[in-house]
């Protein structure tokens, strides 16, 4: 998966050779270092090698000054291998505008992580290797509960049993060591909607790991768990067949009817169909009668880009928070379910197309939107991560920091990787526009058109249009 940045371009400039990464240098001033990367943080991230796709978990203690004192992770693959519990250690370094790389060394092997941080809780992450591509996150721990309690909106992606596209949200309430709730799951397009789930948990760790299993009529999964927080976790299955990884989120209000829950919603989905990977942005209004109006996307299913694509709709929620919708579109119907973290962020899950053997397997997220935002309302500087394809050339991500003049200029650096070459330290610019009401705009980094899709002030979610390159992401205002 990709940055806005022309991929053909990097390898031609800035400090590029291979996969031998460069020391993060010069960029926009953002008021980073080494010292704003300090504490307890829990990292994850998914990917692929030539032969397996792999997940991470873990933590790790970061001193201020450039050290991985200590930490911890669990890695696993969709081969059945796992190397679990891994004592790790290692070094890193933040560049001024966010940019930065950290090494994390454990007995099994090394691993370089580039990233770009949008404050000094967060980041995002891309893996730097000769056989490997990765994107994930780091996340600042800031407690560890002692007991969980609460309902989780809880959000699995990976493969089954036979290695096929696996999709799952629902609802799970901890209650002490006990588990009760509701799950929908999507099985290579088989939707199953609404399965009832019981299981058990292990009280985390001092480091934040803890173990829970729950059970629905279609199987057990057995998860590892990273807490960030008494509000938000990191999984990954220590199933050897099956291969799921993913987070859930502290359900923290809901809006139980159709008539609360509305207003302008911005939402991003990722997965795959029978024809390839897809990647969908767009946006629409809930309008408190069960309809959806301004309906609006762009996507690209396997190198074919769909533009500005109109649809309409209808939609009924419950007083648990979970939701489902009927995309109605000019040749085609689609199903969506989602699960309320709050009433302004849902964990969605797309549940069944009409299209024959289509096969659709997708999840992803959908947020409360901010209209009337102009091109003045983007100013300052943001952390840019994104992810997808070169058709017919594998995978490749990038992260890099922007600075927004709030006239419609980008200018930044970023890092990136294809499966041929890393680039470091890339001086890129672009464009931004946000040309209707409804937040929807265009753009460009370098070569690359782009789709803008505006959620507030401080996030844009972004989509090329460029049938060759398959990439989704976003910009964050670095705080």
């Amino acid at each position: 998966m990709v940055s806005v940045v022309a991929l053909g371009a990097l390898v031609a400039c800035g400090d590029s050779g291979n996969h031998t990464p460069r020391t993060p240098v010069g960029g926009n001033n953002a008021g980073f270092s080494n010292a704003s990367l300090k504490g307890n943080y829990v990292f994850s991230a998914n990917g692929a090698t030539s032969s397996f796709s792999y997940a991470v978990a873990g933590v790790f203690t970061a001193d201020g000054a450039g050290n991985i004192t200590s930490g911890l992770r669990d890695t696993v693959n969709d081969g059945g291998n796992q190397t679990l519990n891994e004592q790790i250690k290692g070094t890193y370094i933040v560049n001024q505008d966010g940019r930065g790389q950290v090494n994390l060394k454990g007995s099994s092997e090394e691993v370089i992580y580039r990233f770009v941080m949008q404050s000094a809780a967060s980041a995002s992450l891309f893996q730097i290797s000769t056989n490997a591509d990765a994107v994930g996150r780091i996340e600042l721990q800031t407690s560890v509960p002692t007991q969980l309690s609460g309902t989780y909106i809880i959000r699995l992606d990976g493969e089954d049993l036979n290695l096929n596209p696996y999709g799952t949200i629902g609802g799970l309430t901890f209650t002490g060591t006990s588990i009760t709730g509701t799950i929908d799951e999507n099985d290579a397009g088989t939707f199953r909607p609404q399965l009832a789930a019981t299981g058990s948990t292990v009280s985390p760790a001092l480091t934040g790991r803890s173990t829970f299993t729950y059970t629905t009529a279609k199987g057990t999964h057995n998860l590892i768990a990273y807490w960030v927080s008494p509000s938000r976790v990191e999984l990954i299955s220590s199933d050897k067949n099956f291969f799921l990884y993913g987070d859930a989120d502290l359900q923290t209000s809901v809006a139980g009817t159709v008539a609360s829950f509305a207003g302008n919603e911005v939402i991003k989905t990722s997965g795959f169909t029978s024809n390839g990977p897809i990647l969908e942005t767009g946006r629409l209004t809930l309008d408190g009668t069960g309809n959806l109006t301004s309906a609006i996307e762009d996507y690209n299913e396997e190198g074919v880009y769909y533009d500005g694509v109109t649809f309409g709709g209808t939609y009924a929620v419950d007083a648990t928070g979970r939701w489902n919708a009927t995309l109605t579109y000019p040749t085609s119907t689609l199903g969506l379910v989602g699960w309320q973290v709050s009433p302004q962020q849902s964990t969605v899950l797309v549940t069944v197309s009409n299209r024959p053997n289509y096969n659709i397997v997708e999840t992803g997220t959908m947020r409360a939107q901010t209209v009337g935002l102009t091109a003045a309302s983007v100013t300052g500087n943001y952390a840019e991560i994104l992810s997808g394809f070169l058709v017919g050339s594998g995978k490749a991500e990038s992260g890099g920091n922007f600075s927004a003049n709030g006239a419609g200029n980008l200018n930044g650096t970023v890092d990136s990787q294809t499966q041929d070459n890393v680039s470091s330290n890339v001086s890129e610019s672009g464009t931004y526009s946000v040309t209707d009401s409804n937040g929807r705009g265009s753009g460009t980094i370098g070569t690359v058109p782009l789709r803008v899709y505006t959620v507030d002030a401080n996030t844009l979610y972004m989509i090329s249009t460029d049938s060759k390159r398959l990439y989704q992401g976003m910009m964050s205002k670095q705080q």
